[in-house]
């Protein structure tokens, strides 16, 4: 707990040990908030200097229950799952927030800041459906709420980065020229949804968040591949998947998958790449960092 704060206001945070949870965790005790930091276990302690460490199972509603025994004045929801079956997605993105909602409201809770995502305005996924059901929620709750919708996030460049850095080739959906985007660093995110909470004109509204709309950070999936080789000193090498290979492999896996859950699972996984390489993500932009900026800074600690 971060004590003799210049915020007098207490911000709980579910989701903390996620990439975007932890970011908003050190940017609420950064900026003076008591900041409470949900996880699942102790062995996270030591990841959130400055914030109280809770364990809690957000898929039970008693536990969730117990963490608003105390005051709590704003909820962030950072909660999110990257990949699984469609109940999967329903159970975190949905049930489980809405849990955290409905403590919230219980106990005079009077905000609440919901990470969601871009991809929701078009919504064909399972976990973009999940997300719209928890917004719907959110909206008819009567709390206050902000509602971020941001687009790509720079670690999804990151599986890439590693296997270009071992000397393997990219790959790319068809030309990789489909879609564009303009990826937002997770520090910037992290502010913008903190600073929501003292903000009036942000009240009962949605965002949707990208980065920087400059030349370094809107770019197409090849290009972002280029600017990976050029960030590691290597030559491009990319390989172009037809995007009717592609779409038969998600369809070849999906029926194994009716029996066994792994391959279910991968299935999954391989319609979200699908999604994200086709269809654009770009948005209106905040922040200063730009992915060349940040592939030149991360790259410089990649094992080759």
């Amino acid at each position: 707990m971060n004590n003799g704060n210049k915020n007098a206001q207490t911000v709980l945070i579910v989701g903390a040990t996620g990439y975007i949870g932890r970011a908003v965790v050190a940017e609420s005790v950064r900026q003076g908030y008591d900041v409470i930091a949900v996880t699942r276990s102790r062995k996270d302690d030591s990841a959130f200097d400055g914030a109280e460490v809770v364990v809690a199972d957000v898929t039970d509603p008693a536990s969730i229950a117990k963490l608003f025994d105390r005051k709590v004045d704003v909820v962030i929801s950072c909660l999110a799952t990257r990949s699984g079956l469609p109940e999967d997605f329903d159970d975190i993105d949905y049930k489980a927030t809405l849990n955290v909602l409905n403590a919230a409201q219980k106990s005079g809770t009077g905000k609440f800041i919901l990470l969601s995502a871009i991809c929701v305005r078009k919504p064909d996924l399972p976990l973009q459906l999940a997300k719209l059901k928890m917004e719907d929620a959110l909206m008819r709750s009567g709390i206050d709420y902000t509602i971020v919708r941001p687009t790509a996030y720079f670690w999804v460049f990151d599986s890439q980065t590693r296997r270009i850095a071992q000397g393997k080739p990219g790959f790319v959906i068809g030309t990789g020229d489909q879609a564009r985007h303009n990826p937002i660093a997770r520090e910037d995110l992290a502010g913008f949804m903190v600073d929501s909470i003292g903000n009036s004109e942000r009240k009962n509204r949605i965002f949707i968040l990208g980065g920087p709309e400059v030349a370094d950070n809107i770019v197409t999936h090849r290009e972002s591949l280029l600017m990976i080789f050029d960030a590691l000193g290597k030559e491009p090498r990319i390989i172009s998947v037809p995007e009717w290979l592609f779409t038969a492999l998600i369809r070849i896996t999906r029926f194994i998958g009716l029996f066994t859950r792994r391959v279910a699972v991968f299935s999954a996984f391989l319609n979200v790449v699908h999604y994200y390489m086709v269809n654009d993500m770009r948005a209106p932009g905040y922040g200063s960092v730009t992915l060349r900026q940040y592939l030149i800074d991360s790259n410089r600690k990649v094992p080759t």
